[in-house]
């Protein structure tokens, strides 16, 4: 759908708050920017925290963008900021351990937080596929759940592989909508949690 726009053209749909013009960059430059990252830090978990907030962060500050930025000079000066704070607060983490207990007992309490989102989200996503049509049920279980591909579903399936890029999207929509109504503090990140849904 977007293979036609440059960065640029997606970046301005993004600062209009589209959301498939997000998920789109995200899709162009997170594989990009996670190997970047790796090379930097060596924990492939901290790395794609790392790439996940800043994506977040580009579209919670969406509207106060500059006019004219280049999308990729722009999310790598993020990534290059980011990895050095990263390493210097891991730094400061490993240099005080002993002597920081305030801030050990702040980072068990962010931990925990997260983890209670994520647990509110998973427990909306539970409710809403038991709502779903039994066909985009099953579709929507293989794909998230099982990471299966649109062609593997078809395939597993019997259906055309536009039949289940459609039934991915309309399930997309329904769970964003209702994550969103109920959460929508966690609005970017659940953008983000089903952005490889339609992936071929």
């Amino acid at each position: 759908m977007f293979d036609e726009y440059t960065d640029e053209m997606l970046l301005g749909f993004v600062q209009e708050s589209d959301e498939d013009a997000f998920t789109e960059l995200y899709r162009r430059y997170w594989r990009q920017l996670y190997i970047s990252a790796l090379k930097r830090i060596s924990n492939e978990d901290d790395a794609k925290d790392i790439i996940q907030e800043l994506f977040i962060k580009l579209w919670n500050r969406r509207t106060t963008l500059p006019d004219e930025v280049k999308v990729a000079e722009y999310l790598y000066t993020a990534l290059r900021y980011r990895i050095i704070n990263f390493i210097q607060a891991d730094e400061v983490r490993l240099k005080y351990a002993n002597a920081q207990l305030t801030e050990q007992d702040n980072f068990a309490a962010s931990v925990a937080e997260s983890s209670l989102a994520l647990q509110e989200i998973e427990s909306i996503i539970e409710k809403a596929v038991e709502a779903m049509p039994e066909r985009m049920q099953e579709v929507f279980i293989l794909s998230y759940r099982k990471g299966f591909t649109p062609k593997e579903i078809a395939v597993q399936l019997s259906l055309s592989v536009q039949t289940v890029k459609n039934y991915l999207s309309s399930a997309r929509a329904l769970l964003k909508c209702r994550i969103t109504e109920q959460k929508p503090q966690l609005y970017a990140q659940v953008l983000l949690m089903f952005a490889p849904l339609t992936i071929s």
